[in-house]
């Protein structure tokens, strides 16, 4: 996408180089972390978080321990933050 756009990025794996919590802390500034966390995720179904209820710092602190958690990826783009992969969204932010 980021070739087919022409834009440059910053990319960062965060399976390989994991968030820590005053990082995810500052990413989701002024936005819900749960909205962010990844049902789809074989990590997310192994912890058993299906139907449980938790608050933005119990979900931030589980992604620092369990980077596979959030939804991947997460463009952010000015004030705009689209995370997984919405082709749609992604193209009308780069533009």
């Amino acid at each position: 996408m980021r070739n087919e756009l022409g834009v440059e990025s910053d990319d960062r794996d965060y399976a390989k180089s994991p968030l820590g919590a005053a990082e995810l802390e500052q990413l989701f500034a002024g936005r819900d972390p749960r909205d962010f966390l990844n049902p789809k995720s074989p990590a997310y179904k192994a912890m058993g978080l299906a139907g449980k209820s938790l608050t933005p710092a119990q979900a931030i602190k589980l992604m620092a321990q369990e980077p596979n958690l959030i939804k991947r990826p997460i463009v952010v783009v000015g004030k705009e933050m689209i995370a997984g992969f919405d082709r749609d969204r992604l193209r009308a932010a780069l533009k």
